[in-house]
This record gives C-alpha cells, structure tokens and sequence, in this order.
C-alpha cells in the first residue's frame, strides 16, 4: 500500500497562509491554477465550463490576472500572471482545487578563473576508433547488442520525443535534416516560439538523441534505437541555462519553465510521441501540475515517460528529482559503463611507456609533442609555460593551491587531472572554460604510473600523434553511478524504477562545437532507456498501459554491486540494470513490477504476486528472497553524503511467501501471497532503510531470472529530520546576505539598505528530509501567536534544497482570505518555521518539526 497525502497537499492552500518564498525556483507573479476536473475522465464541454467560470468569477471579484496559457486537454488548468495579494482569493473560486507557483531551475554560470589560451583545431573531423576496439562498447552490457545481433531490431519508425535543448539535427549521425521524411521529424522551439528546435545552446539535446537512436555510418557509432523518428522540443535557453542533470555541468544546474515542460509535453503527445524523454527536472514531488500531467497521460494515454533521476547522488539517500518521481514516470537512475573512451601519449624517448587520458570531446590533444610537468604549489610559473600541467586532486595542497589563479599568466597546452579515489570514473570538470579541448582526466591507477615515471623522467616530453580512440575498461565497471540520485520520494515510491548507463557516455553533439563528447549523468542514462523503450515497442507495439512496458523492463533488469563491492540497496539502483534482450524474449511475468512498504507506522506487510505465463508451455518457478544491506542516511550533522552512508548487512526483512514452487499453466497467471516482516534487531538510535528483491526463477534453465524489488523504513517516517541542524534554520542579516547571526539580537527597519536588497528578517533553511510544506508564524516577545507571513501557496521542498524565509513586516490573519495584513509595530519578535513531517497529518501540531529564531526587533523610523 503506497500512503498518498494529496488531499492533505491540496486543501493547505485554503486553510493555511504560509509558506517558504524559494527565490531561485519560482516566478514571482507567475502562478498555474489547477481545476478539479480531469479532462481523462470529464466531456471538454465540461472542462470548458469550468474555464468559463473561472473568467466570470475574475471580472466579478474585481481580480487583474494575464492569461499565460490554458490547459484543457491533457491537464486541466490555467497559468496566469497576477499580483501574490490575490492568490487567496482566487483559490476560492468554484472549482479551483490549488493554486501554486510556476516554477523553473536556474543552473549556476560557467566559472571562468582560468582562461587557457586556445588553440585552433578542425572540429569538423570525426572521431576514429582504433581497430579491434568496439565504439557500441556499451550496448555489450544492457542485451542491446544481442537484440541487434539475434533480432535485427532498431526502432524503426518509432516516434520518440526529446524535450531539451534542440537538436543539432545536421549532424550526420542525425541524417542532415529536419522535417517530413528527416530523422528529426517533428519538433517546436518554445523559447522563441518557432518551428525550428535547433540545437544552438550546450548540446545536451543534442548527445541524449545521438544516445537514442544516432546512427553514423562514418564512425560506426550507433545509438540504442538507430531508426526511431525524432520529435526535438526546445524548452531550455542558451544563456545562463542548462540542461541540468548532466553532472559534469554542475549539481543543480537545472532549468525549465515548468509550464514550457507541459506545453512541450502537450506538442509531443499531438505529434503523435509515444516514448517521451526528459532530461531536465529539479525539486518538486509527484503532485506538481507537470508530474501530474505525465501521470494521467501514461495511465490513461499509454505514453511512456523516461525522465532521469537527477545527479545529487552524491548527497545520499532521498534525492530523487521530479518529474521523475511521479507515480507513473519511469524514473531512470545511472550505472557506469563498461568501457569508456581514451587515448594514448607515448613518451618520445621511450615509446614504451604509454598514458591513456579521456576528453570530453572525444578528441586527441591536436599536438605532437609536448614538455609535462606536475603542478605544484610555487610562485614560479615560468617552468610550466607552454606544456601540459598535471593537477593530481588526491593532494590537498594542489587541491588547495591559490596559486592556480594565476594560470591565465602563461600559455598552457593542456591540464590533465588525476581523479582522486572518490571521483573516480566520474566526467571532466567544467569549471574550466574549454576544459573539453584541453583538458583531460587520468584514473588512480594511470596517475600513479605516471607520477612515478615523471620522477624518473622529470623532462618528460609526451608524443600526443597517435589520433585513434580507445575504449578501455571502466575503473568501476557496471555499478551505480554514485552522482545517481538516491530514493525513496517522498511518498515512499521506488526511485529508481530502473538504471541504465549514464556513466562515461560517448554520443554526439553539435558539429561546430564538437562532433562528439563524453558526459555522465542520469541525462544520459534516461535516454538510454528511451531507446530501449522504442526496441519494445517495435517488438510488441504501443501498449495501452505503460505499466505493462515498465513492468516487463523492471522483471527482467539485474541487481548489482556497487564500487564497494556490496550489493547496493534498491534506493540507489531500484531493479536495477536493464537487460532488453532478456526482456523480449521473455514468456513470464510478474506484476506488481514493485513494492513500497512505507515505514513502521504505515507498513502494510501483505501483498499478491501475480505470476503470468505467457507462453505455449506450462513453467515452474521458483520463489527466493536477495535482500540488500540496510542504509543510515542520516548523521549527527544531518548530512551524511555517498561516502557516509552507512551499511548495515547482517540483519534483513523476513520474506515468506505462501508457496516456494509455483505451477503455472500456458497462457494463465497465478497469485501468490508475501508475507514481509520489517527487520527487528537494527540500532535503534539510526533511521534504516532497508531493501531486497523478491526473486521468481523458472526452472527452465533457458528463461532467465524476474525480480521485483522492495523497499521500507525501519522506523515512523516522523521521526526522519527535516532541518539540517545545527547550521540551519539561521536568521540572517538582510536578504540572502548568507550572515549567521545566530545568538545575536539583530535590529530590522525594513528600509532599503545597499543595492535593491531591504533589511528584513530573512530564514535560511536547508532540509535533511523532503517536506511537504513549511509554514511561518510571527510570535511577540511573550511567544503569543499574532499571525503568518504572507506566504500565498503550498510548496514541496525535497532534501537539500535551499530555501529563504522573508518577511515583508506585514502580519496576516491565516482564517481571513482577504485580509491585507497589519503593519508589525516596532518591538520585539519571533518567528516561527514548522515543516510538515512526512506522512504528516497538517492538523496535528506533533506531525511538525518546528524552529524558533532568535529574538529580533523591528524599528522602523518615523
């Protein structure tokens, strides 16, 4: 049983004012008003009136609103711009079931403390891989390969839409073109409201349809479907934004209008799409209107959404990202290659020694021959003109160094960074511009080699001729990404449903920049999916339920091991690794695809496998449990990252299951009771989540192994901290001034002070646990209750998000809908942040974590 809170999550708006005002994720005055008919399940006429009334009941109430956009057909609602002081009011008008904030997710600018002088080289040359070297390396390890081998699949004629960037859709791996008869056939470009989705932004559109279905003839690169037809839909701009979940752009780097993503979502399902791709996402959970559009539309329109998880793996447990946390999207984290591309340097007096080194742009350094010195912290800088400097991140004093500003003084050829043990197998860094021309990384073991040969040979001059590729094995091979973000949602669903590779991936990318690169991130591994998504549907056809094409890719996908070498938990990699092949050639099934057993207080321990023969023989099975070690995600500081977390493996969930061997007869399905009993010898003074698989092996030895993971919370979900104590909450001095003043009685006049900013009592928060709302109340010096903070919507915050708390000096009665608020009179204050718990019930004062800040007063001057 998956406990749901969605009347809870609606009604907040109407009984309750305050909320947290997130700066850098929503639109000031930009609001979507959502309906409390279904355009799935309501006539249009009726979905039509309701709009009508909705305009009717504007003029009538006096309420100024622009119309943005309407939603009547596969959402039911209407984004407006209008002033906050009317939000209120409008939730009041008939049929409205919430009102809340557009959002959108801003990526940080590129960092340019280094400005490496370039050098010209032909982007327009593609990349050649050296003989007895696979470049579809990758495809060995999902069943791909053997779906091309054993079954000539390729997506033909499969429409698939990428909601992106644009596509650069002259590349060859493309066909050349764009429109009737092209690979990319269909596409809009909503920034600028034309029909051209032309890729001229950072090429992440671009490399997630190359890792799709591209196809270059020349090089041999061929992606998972390589003759799907493209629909490219442009939603995220050039500057100043990004595709986000790419990880070597940054963590948080996210952008997307929220109400773009519906309308491209809207344009894809009227091109006829029947797979949707989206990497982009930010915070959020299953109830906002984008996630809830994606629901519908899969449930009751069979689309198939494949949206990546997010890359705040990094960050531990609970950091899935919507919309890949809607109920009914796939959610796709990432695993790490097989193989990933490198290239060779030779030593020019000792051709036997060889340095294997990756670039993002999948290109050779364009020299010959070139001095390598390894960086070290020193004033003198002349020694490393004009060669290539080696950066090794394990040592903290080159890590540290503040000398490295000082790179744009010489003319370097080069950085090559040895990866440290904890980012190790992860992308280039891109905090250097043109990092991917001239930059590149070396793993732990390359690094060593070659610190230690440049001891010996501290003259090194490297041959850089050898232009070939080479594809090398992973230094992790096949295990979860550790950016790949982390479950379980806040509702307590599995997330990830499923994994695929999004570690080290070559695909193409715009030719003016570079005809190929190599990212990492769940951007990466969602697409991957997609294509293997368009594989199932040329075998089968467009199903009527998504649930059938998500159940039969999670039966069939393989659990593994982490870079630890223990099984990693069902929160990190859900089913685990796909496997096509197997998945198409199967003949059983087994349904529910997952189970979510919540936490103690909501633990429902009963559940029904269904176990379908679709075959011409009778099968039998056998039932078998794998469960996975329990993970802590939590510390005394509240936040334990990937490397922290820790693993409890000698203690799991009971599993019984009514019968070990079952019977199943050709063409019937059987029903078989499990009985889960929540592990009972866990620390107590931890927060456990713990996960397995429920295993279902024919006897067959022919037909391959299905699997359905499970997953809970040894604990009550209240429990779980939601402030990331003792750092924040913190009262700051004025506005994202990011001072902490706690423990001090600070002064506010609420006058403009330097620059645009007021000096106003401002909260910081950052959570530890996702929460479904946060709430602010003004106290007098007495602690007595006065009013809120004019907060004006419900807001959804999952972990690590950062959030501020302003108040504008007006105090609001939270039961009057039209009350305008009362200047706060000098004096002495508190104010008072309450998050809702999870699972919480939004009428119990327990079911919140609260925080008082420190005294402060206000004085304004006469």
């Amino acid at each position: 049983m998956k406990i749901v809170i969605t009347e809870f999550m609606f009604f907040l708006i109407f009984f309750n004012w305050s909320n947290a005002h997130v700066t850098s994720h929503i639109f000031a005055d930009k609001f979507y008003v959502k309906f409390s008919s279904s355009p799935f399940t309501s006539s249009p006429e009726h979905i039509e009136a309701q709009h009508s009334i909705f305009h009717k009941e504007l003029k009538v109430r006096g309420i100024k609103v622009k119309i943005v956009h309407a939603f009547k057909r596969y959402a039911n609602g209407i984004t407006i711009e209008t002033d906050k002081r009317h939000v209120k009011r409008i939730a009041g008008i008939e049929h409205v079931e919430s009102v809340e904030p557009v959002r959108y997710y801003n990526r940080f600018k590129p960092d340019d403390q280094f400005k490496i002088k370039t050098i010209k080289r032909d982007n327009s040359e593609m990349i050649q891989i050296a003989p007895n070297n696979d470049i579809n390396s990758v495809h060995e390890i999902t069943g791909v390969k053997k779906v091309y081998e054993k079954l000539g699949l390729t997506g033909k004629g499969v429409k698939v839409g990428i909601i992106d960037s644009g596509i650069d859709y002259r590349h060859p791996a493309l066909g050349g073109c764009y429109g009737p008869g092209c690979r990319i056939a269909y596409g809009y470009n909503f920034l600028d409201e034309n029909d051209d989705p032309f890729d001229n932004c950072d090429g992440h559109g671009t490399h997630v349809a190359g890792i799709i279905g591209g196809h270059d003839i020349k090089t041999g690169f061929k992606g998972v479907a390589p003759n799907v037809v493209f629909g490219a839909y442009k939603i995220l701009a050039c500057e100043n934004n990004s595709a986000a979940d790419a990880y070597n752009e940054g963590n948080n780097t996210y952008s997307h209008d929220e109400i773009l993503m519906m309308r491209s979502i809207e344009k894809a399902v009227d091109d006829g799409m029947l797979i949707i791709n989206i990497s982009a996402g930010g915070p959020g959970n299953a109830r906002t209107p984008s996630s809830l559009m994606i629901s519908d539309l899969a449930k009751y329109r069979g689309i198939i959404f494949m949206s990546a998880l997010g890359n705040d793996g990094l960050n531990g447990v609970s950091t899935s990202l919507e919309p890949a946390v809607a109920n009914n999207a796939i959610g796709v984290g990432s695993f790490e290659a097989n193989k990933f591309l490198n290239f060779k340097a030779f030593d020019t007096r000792n051709p036997n020694f060889i340095l294997y080194y990756m670039k993002m742009n999948a290109a050779a350094f364009p020299y010959k021959k070139v001095k390598v010195k390894l960086f070290k912290c020193i004033n003198d800088f002349k020694e490393f003109n004009n060669t290539i400097i080696i950066l090794d991140n394990r040592n903290p004093k080159v890590v540290n160094c503040p000398l490295v500003y000082k790179f744009d003084t010489i003319t370097l050829q080069g950085l090559i960074t040895i990866n440290d043990k904890f980012n190790e197998g992860l992308p280039l860094s891109s905090s250097v511009p043109e990092y991917e021309k001239f930059g590149a990384t070396i793993t732990v073991k390359h690094g060593d080699i070659l610190i230690k040969y440049l001891e010996e040979h501290p003259n090194l001059e490297l041959d850089f001729s050898d232009k070939y590729g080479y594809m090398i094995e992973h230094p992790f091979p096949v295990t979860p990404s550790v950016f790949s973000g982390w479950g379980l949602s806040d509702e307590f669903d599995i997330k990830p449903d499923i994994c695929a590779p999004g570690g080290l991936i070559l695909s193409i990318f715009p030719i003016n920049i570079s005809p190929y690169q190599v990212l990492s991130g769940t951007s990466m591994s969602a697409p991957y999916m997609s294509g293997i998504a368009a594989l199932y549907i040329e075998t089968f056809g467009k199903q009527n339920s998504f649930e059938q094409v998500r159940t039969a890719l999670m039966n069939y996908a393989t659990p593994r091991n982490d870079r630890n070498k223990l099984l990693s938990p069902v929160l990190h990699q859900g089913a685990g690794l796909v496997n096509i092949y197997d998945t198409l050639k199967a003949t059983s099934f087994v349904y529910p695809p997952k189970i979510n057993l919540n936490d103690t207080v909501h633990f429902d321990g009963y559940h029904t496998l269904n176990i379908y023969n679709v075959g011409r023989k009778e099968m039998k099975y056998k039932l078998s449990h794998l469960p996975a070690p329990s993970v802590d995600g939590y510390n005394k500081a509240l936040s334990r990252n990937y490397y922290q977390l820790e693993y409890f493996t000698n203690n799991y969930a009971d599993v019984k299951f009514e019968k070990d061997l079952i019977t199943v007869a050709p063409g019937a399905n059987v029903k078989v009771s499990v009985n889960f009993t929540s592990p009972k010898n866990l620390p107590k003074d931890k927060h456990w989540f713990y996960s397995g698989w429920l295993k279902v092996t024919p006897l067959d030895d022919k037909m391959s192994v299905m699997s359905v993971p499970y997953a809970g919370l040894a604990d009550d979900a209240r429990r779980l901290p939601l402030f990331q104590t003792p750092e924040f909450p913190q009262l700051v001095e004025e506005t994202h001034a990011g001072k902490n003043n706690i423990g001090e009685i600070r002064t506010f006049t609420f006058k403009n002070k330097t620059g645009q900013n007021l000096d106003i009592p401002s909260i910081s928060l950052k959570l530890a646990t996702p929460t479904h709302g946060i709430f602010s109340e003004i106290l007098d010096y007495n602690y007595k209750f006065l009013g809120v903070i004019k907060t004006y919507y419900y807001f959804p915050a999952t972990r690590d998000t950062d959030l501020t708390v302003d108040w504008d000096g007006l105090i609001y009665n939270p039961n009057d809908k039209n009350d305008q608020g009362i200047i706060a009179p000098n004096g002495e204050y508190f104010i008072k942040i309450k998050a809702l718990k999870l699972f919480g019930d939004i009428n119990n004062e327990n079911d919140y974590e609260v925080w008082l800040s420190p005294k402060f007063m206000v004085e304004r001057s006469v």
